[in-house]
């Protein structure tokens, strides 16, 4: 196996075992041993332990982000569907991010915490930002909110509930506490006609998930 591939299997071990389970308490050799591989080896391409945290984070981000713009920008269906694919893509995200990945995110690597949340910021503005202009301009979107103070709602309904503290008192994981959110903010900016579309759809795709 050559030192590309190899180096490809040791992240991909870890996406599936510290998204899953966190990280501060497993020690290399565990996760050595998980893959049936020498501490030597995954020494070759990382330090540490906090440098393969670091690499899968950064590639994790990075994947939303170009995920969602892939989804944004998709024109060859429409407008509402794609606040649908959108939306749907960061839940399901979120979903492979269990609550003790973000615990151990945020207690013992602050620093990179700090960056997850600085991204975050940055492309909900930009982002977000975006497809509420465009929702407006098409009439998807009421013309009279404020879209300035609705991205800033967002922003800091995402910062303030999608963390660990607040996960840790609600009776639901990040991908359910996601979705309230959306759910609460797109219901009262869509105009009536479009507000009509979104439940008929939603009702549709509810049906389909029952019966598949």
């Amino acid at each position: 196996m050559s030192d590309t591939e190899l180096k490809a299997r040791i992240l991909e071990s870890a996406r599936a075992y510290f998204f899953e389970h966190g990280f501060s308490k497993t020690t290399m050799e565990e996760f050595a041993n998980s893959m049936g591989m020498s501490k030597k080896t995954i020494y070759k391409f990382f330090p540490g332990k906090e440098d393969i945290v670091r690499e899968i984070t950064r590639e994790k981000l990075q994947s939303v982000h170009q995920g969602c713009l892939d989804c944004q920008f998709d024109k060859t269906i429409d407008f509402m569907q794609r606040i649908r694919n959108v939306t749907s893509f960061i839940s399901g995200e979120m979903r492979t991010l269990k609550p003790q990945y973000y615990i151990d995110l945020q207690r013992t690597m602050p620093d990179l915490w700090k960056e997850v949340d600085e991204f975050r910021s940055q492309r909900i503005y930009e982002d977000f930002s975006a497809m509420i202009r465009e929702g407006v301009e098409i009439g998807v979107f009421r013309k009279d909110i404020n879209i300035d103070v609705l991205v800033l709602m967002y922003g800091n309904a995402m910062q303030t509930v999608i963390n660990p503290e607040t996960l840790s008192k609600l009776p639901l994981n990040a991908s359910q506490a996601y979705d309230a959110i959306v759910d609460i903010i797109f219901g009262g900016v869509f105009t009536q006609n479009a507000k009509e579309k979104y439940v008929t759809q939603t009702k549709e795709i509810e049906h389909t998930e029952e019966t598949a």
